[in-house]
């Protein structure tokens, strides 16, 4: 106990700190090990996961020795830089799982808060070893000094630091092996360039035959200087309905859909909003349990006119209403199969919150398809058939496409002898079916031996 004592004597607040992270860092690699198989988006499958935790366990290996050695302060840098790789792993896998969360659109299949979880802790881990490192592990450099000269004569220091130095390559090559063995046998991912593509011979005949003439681009609206807001459309009772887009004579020009869900007393259920944008400036809608209608507009009277021609263009995509808290409602341009976005309001009972809406320009729904993402679509006899973040994708008028929107919608159907969650007994070709408003599409699996 007196040798701990004297050993700690010296030492500043940072030892304490890195002692801490090296506890942090062990903890944190035995849940990750524990729960990352569940945790993964699809695309994280040709980067190595795996290496978070590896360069953790490395980290904290050479946080020991670092310990042990504390006047060697580039051994604790050499740590710092271990847990960095795992931060840096953490941080190009994240980014597909917070794009599913605010498009509420999620490809990729995942946990977002586990993920979320090790990206903070990993965050704690890197900023506490770079305040410790520009602290300094001693409490005066005239002590770590006097420490860090090596006595030739002391056996057992030299024996010691030899080991420790030992120790420190032996994690250091060991995490890099292991890591490049993992990725040299991860799956590899076509380039999307190189990606087949889903929309088929047969889903562009379905497409083309499909009768739909009517073209949203032609559509400009014109904002009006004053609304008027007694229009009979707008009325509760007689208006337009808030829970279609179903207007006789009218088309639809764009269609906003969001999804917010957040843990209150146990419960995690989702809530919506879809809005619906007609040729003639109404829109209508709702949000949870809010009703809402109005006018739109993608014609302002401040910057919507040709500067040479005096003619009216398209400069936004703007709601307004005389519903309380959805006077006005900007989007903003977006990317991919969403066009537009914008945040609106939610009432969710016991408290408000601001729900993500999403928007594209209307065509009507054609075909389907199945995305299969990483598992593809061949197996082996005694694995288990998985199909939990396959993806039913709707086909729209035009040939844009996306994810079904709530996919609790979707209905699954296994083959006779496969079922999702069994194992595949049977070498041969199975079907598995997915049908969604009358829409089917059919995927077909090889199992082999």
């Amino acid at each position: 106990m007196e040798l701990i004592k004297n050993f700690l004597k010296n030492k500043s607040i940072a030892y304490f700190i890195v002692l801490a992270n090296a506890v942090l860092a062990l903890v944190v690699s035995i849940i990750f090990f524990l729960t990352y198989k569940g945790a993964m988006p699809n695309s994280a499958a040709g980067k190595a996961p795996e290496s978070i935790g590896i360069f953790l366990l490395v980290g904290f290996v050479i946080e020991l020795v670092a310990l042990c050695f504390p006047q060697y302060r580039f051994i604790h840098a050499i740590a710092v830089g271990m847990f960095g790789i795992a931060l840096y792993k953490e941080v190009i896998i994240i980014p597909v799982l917070i794009a599913g969360e605010i498009n509420n659109v999620r490809y990729e299949g995942g946990d977002f808060g586990l993920n979320l979880f090790y990206l903070i802790t990993l965050f704690v881990i890197v900023i506490a070893g770079i305040v410790a490192l520009f602290i300094g592990l001693y409490k005066s450099e005239e002590e770590a000094d006097k420490d860090m000269k090596v006595d030739l004569n002391n056996t057992n220091k030299v024996v010691a630091l030899g080991s420790g130095a030992v120790l420190v390559i032996a994690a250091i090559l060991t995490g890099s092996l292991v890591t490049n063995s993992l990725l040299k046998a991860a799956p590899t991912i076509v380039p999307e360039e190189e990606e087949v593509n889903p929309i088929t011979d047969e889903i562009k005949a379905i497409a083309e035959a499909y009768e739909y003439d009517f073209n949203p681009d032609d559509v400009l609206i014109k904002e009006e200087a004053e609304w008027d807001f007694s229009n009979p459309l707008l009325n509760a009772t007689s208006g337009v309905s808030t829970t279609n887009g179903n207007r006789e004579g009218r088309h639809i020009v764009y269609y906003f859909e969001g999804a917010y869900a957040e843990g209150y007393q146990g419960d995690y259920s989702e809530s919506y909003a879809y809005l619906w944008l007609w040729d003639d400036g109404i829109f209508a809608g709702k949000s949870r349990d809010t009703n809402i209608r109005g006018y739109w507009y993608n014609s302002s009277l401040a910057r919507g006119v040709d500067p040479e021609t005096g003619a009216d263009i398209k400069d936004c995509l703007n709601m307004v209403s005389n519903v309380d808290r959805y006077d006005s409602i900007i989007t903003q341009e977006a990317s991919g199969f969403y066009e537009r976005n914008a945040y609106i309001y939610l009432n969710m009972g016991w408290g408000t919150r601001s729900i993500i809406i999403n928007g594209y320009k209307y065509y009507p729904e054609v075909a389907l398809f199945i995305d299969s993402g990483s598992t593809g679509s061949t197996f082996k006899v005694g694995e288990t058939f998985n199909r939990s973040s396959w993806t039913a994708k709707r086909v729209l008028k035009n040939l844009s496409y996306s994810a079904v929107f709530k996919a609790s919608e979707v209905n699954w159907t296994d083959g006779q002898g496969i079922a999702n969650g069994q194992k595949l007994t049977t070498a041969g070709q199975f079907e598995v079916t997915a049908t969604w408003k009358g829409l089917t599409a059919t995927k077909t699996i090889t199992v082999t031996d």
